[in-house]
């Protein structure tokens, strides 16, 4: 069935991303421990800080979305268009299994953004 080879797509990106965080919080603790701040070196050391910190809150999100799709899934409540109401098809689910917005939909709100 489609709806398992989705779950089964999300929980797979879910576990990749949280070995991910995992790995970015390793290197900002690496950081915080073993650089020595050095003035050239400095403004470097905080670039890439920020830049992994940043990438970390990327991925929070994303499994932010992972987890609320896994919850509409396990209620019965995925597949169905957020503004709408209507079904949105299996395969954008398939293609982004954490959209909350049929096509018609989320063009609508990136026109409204936009203009």
């Amino acid at each position: 069935m489609w709806l398992e080879e989705v779950r089964e797509t999300l929980l797979a990106r879910r576990r990749a991303l949280l070995s991910k965080v995992a790995q970015v919080e390793s290197d900002l603790r690496w950081l915080d421990e073993n650089l020595e701040p050095e003035i050239e070196e400095e403004g470097q050391e905080a670039n890439l800080a920020r830049l992994l910190e940043r990438l970390g809150e990327q991925e929070r999100e994303e499994i932010e979305q992972i987890d609320r799709a896994l919850t509409r899934i396990e209620a019965g409540d995925y597949g169905f268009c957020e503004a709408c109401g209507e079904r949105i098809p299996p395969a954008r689910l398939r293609a982004l299994p954490t959209a909350v917005l049929c096509v018609c939909c989320t063009e609508e709100r990136e026109g409204r953004t936009r203009g």
